[in-house]
């Protein structure tokens, strides 16, 4: 072969054959990309191409799909997952409400009748003298909330007697500390509407809140927020006589002291929970002086227990009873107190009935729209009745501390007996006493 000459290169058959199977394979790969980016049908069978040849050249699982390529039972089934999930913002401020709480304190009845009201006339200023009453309680009146049973109409507009005291007796109140009354009692319709109305405005200028009556229906409960914890408070009255509430329902004012059924109960409690009250405190005046409670009275804390109440007070038997857990809706335990006895009174016929105690309590969010009640406490109390200048004075005293100055060996006596019969009602009872 001379200079200049290019010897042709011969291919082999099997050569050939790989070079048209790789142009088959191009062309084929160019054909699949192209009506997959088109979002076309690819027709494998005319390609001539098998479905592992196509998985070998390209995966759809290599990270080539799109989302136009999810079926619509996909896409829905992706966005139903993504509703049900809770928003961060939400679990975070159930969290940040479990650790609200707040303290609260409750005393028993205040009755200005009989010798409490005749012995604390001030025939020289010629009025009423309630002063100082209060004076050794305050230090045990402290919690965030503190809320004691009021058994007078507060009137200057109606004649004093035992069921009406002067606007002064608030001071009995402002004094120790209490911010909440229950007011309704046996007679609290006494002087008619006009004698809840004068009660109320009287709390009202003092800044006190008033359950158990209202001007209207809708205003016989009342709400607070201490601690972040919302609380209400309702207040019912078992011991008005049936004369009474007919009179009330010919003048129209039936509902403006709640009778203790448990039907208006149960709607009220359901009420205050639309409203946003975590904690819901039922107060009653029930039962008969002097005696345990009855049947009617546990048939009806049973049914306050399940309606949803978190606590439930009575008073009305004017001596201290004892307290318990009730089994509550949910299985929850409801403590129940059935008479926290006298704060002030003045029959003082035996120990029990110038003996009562505070409670106290500790309410805690659970941060799931209801609280706990913890750590409850008692302390025990005495109606403390002395004589100066030929004048006798009253002192609510806590029968378990120091022993106040200038008291004699009888009413030390006294005192100390007071005491004991409250420990004694409360032996074996979930209320634990409190030292100072």
């Amino acid at each position: 072969m001379g200079r200049g000459q290019i010897q042709k290169r011969k291919f082999s058959a099997g050569t050939k054959f790989m070079v048209g199977l790789l142009a088959v394979v191009l062309l084929g790969s160019a054909a699949v990309l192209g009506r997959l980016s088109s979002g076309a049908t690819v027709d494998l069978s005319k390609l001539q191409m098998s479905v592992l040849e196509l998985q070998e050249t390209f995966s759809p699982d290599d990270g080539m799909k799109t989302t136009e390529t999810r079926k619509p039972e996909q896409e829905n089934s992706v966005q139903t997952a993504t509703v049900t999930v809770k928003p961060a913002t939400e679990e975070k401020a159930v969290s940040e409400n479990a650790n609200a709480s707040c303290t609260m304190t409750f005393g028993g009845s205040i009755s200005l009748s009989g010798e409490v009201r005749k012995n604390s006339w001030n025939a020289d200023a010629k009025m009423t003298d309630y002063s100082d009453v209060m004076m050794l309680l305050r230090p045990y009146v402290t919690a965030d909330i503190n809320c004691v049973f009021l058994e007078n109409i507060l009137s200057d507009e109606h004649k004093a007697n035992d069921n009406v005291a002067p606007d002064s007796a608030v001071s009995l109140l402002k004094e120790a500390g209490f911010g909440i009354a229950a007011c309704g009692f046996s007679q609290a319709y006494a002087a008619g509407k006009s004698g809840m109305e004068a009660t109320l405005k009287v709390l009202d200028e003092q800044q006190i809140q008033a359950t158990g009556i209202g001007r209207t229906e809708d205003s016989i409960f009342t709400t607070t927020n201490a601690g972040g914890v919302k609380a209400a408070f309702l207040q019912y009255t078992d011991t008005i006589s049936s004369k009474t509430r007919k009179s009330m329902a010919k003048d129209g004012t039936e509902g403006l002291i709640p009778a203790a059924e448990l039907s208006r109960i149960t709607e009220d409690i359901a009420s205050a929970r639309a409203q946003g009250a975590e904690a819901v405190i039922v107060m009653l005046n029930w039962g008969k002086t002097g005696k345990d409670p009855d049947s009617k009275q546990r048939q009806l804390a049973e049914g306050i227990a399940q309606a949803g109440a978190d606590l439930i007070i009575g008073n009305g038997s004017h001596v201290p009873q004892t307290a318990e857990y009730i089994t509550g809706s949910n299985g929850k335990n409801v403590l129940c107190i059935w008479s926290l006895g006298t704060l002030l009174a003045g029959d003082r016929t035996n120990t029990k009935k110038v003996s009562g105690y505070l409670l106290h309590v500790t309410v805690q969010s659970d941060g799931q729209g209801g609280v706990d009640i913890l750590r409850p406490e008692y302390t025990p109390v005495y109606t403390w009745k002395y004589k100066q200048d030929g004048r006798y004075y009253y002192h609510c005293v806590a029968s378990n501390n120091t022993i106040p100055d200038g008291m004699d060996n009888d009413q030390r006596k006294k005192m100390a007996d007071s005491a004991n019969t409250v420990e004694s009602v409360l032996q074996g009872s979930p209320v634990t006493e409190r030292r100072q």
